[in-house]
């Protein structure tokens, strides 16, 4: 065993283990789990490399210590570890464009989650949302409004995950603002002049109308500066 886990950290072996172990045992949340000398004697190696890696796990939601219970298996809450990583301070120009890939793919998709759902009240308070909005004619809200209107179109469409992925995807919307003038503004100033900007009072309009087809196609056109970004050899 010790052999067996030297070709990287022992920690992080460790815990692939104990994940094994929950897995070919069929553990659930709210099953009990060995303590930190059960898994120490199984594999072989020190408590004090077990108790790492099960702090580790219990970092990440997996488990947890009840009293007169002992450890626990947990539900872990979903994107824990990725929410605390994106930020465009720590990622590159390109992980930063692979992200918004994700974003233009989630907007449009969701569509189907979104009609589904519309009510006539949902329409009225993204029309209160529109109405508060700065008129602007170029496509550049500020960060706030952007959010806005984009967080209740995920909240009505009503998939909790969505939501969740959502806010953890914000930092897209700010790196964009904050280098609107390097990257963005060429391309919105592009589409301003060829009459091909499309604003959230654009999207409304669809929405409205209960026009599916024409609001996928209206969102592609209102995330066509961060398609054309993308495209870019901008400091990839």
């Amino acid at each position: 065993m010790r052999n067996e886990l030297s070709a990287i950290t022992l920690t992080d072996q460790v815990e692939d283990k104990i994940i094994e172990y929950i897995k070919e045992n069929h553990l659930v949340p709210g099953d009990p789990l060995p303590n930190e000398m059960f898994f120490s004697e199984m594999l072989g190696i020190s408590r004090n490399v077990v108790r790492e890696s099960m702090s580790r796990l219990r970092m990440l939601g997996l488990m947890r210590s009840r009293t007169r219970k002992g450890i626990v298996l947990t539900e872990p809450p979903l994107l824990i570890g990725f929410k605390k990583v994106v930020d465009p301070q720590f990622l590159s120009v390109g992980t930063m464009k692979d992200i918004m890939g994700v974003r233009i793919s989630l907007e449009i998709g969701v569509a189907e989650l979104f009609f589904n759902n519309l009510k006539k009240a949902d329409i009225d308070e993204l029309e209160e949302i529109v109405s508060k909005e700065q008129k602007i004619e170029i496509n550049n809200p500020p960060v706030e409004d952007e959010i806005r209107f984009h967080s209740k179109i995920y909240k009505i469409a009503g998939n909790n995950f969505i939501q969740q992925f959502n806010k953890i995807i914000y930092p897209v919307v700010v790196f964009a603002k904050q280098n609107y003038d390097t990257f963005f503004q060429p391309f919105n100033k592009r589409l301003l002049d060829n009459g091909e900007i499309v604003t959230h009072f654009d999207l409304l309009q669809h929405i409205k109308k209960y026009d599916k087809t024409g609001y996928q196609n209206a969102m592609r056109g209102h995330l066509k500066p961060y398609m054309e970004f993308m495209n870019s050899n901008l400091n990839d």
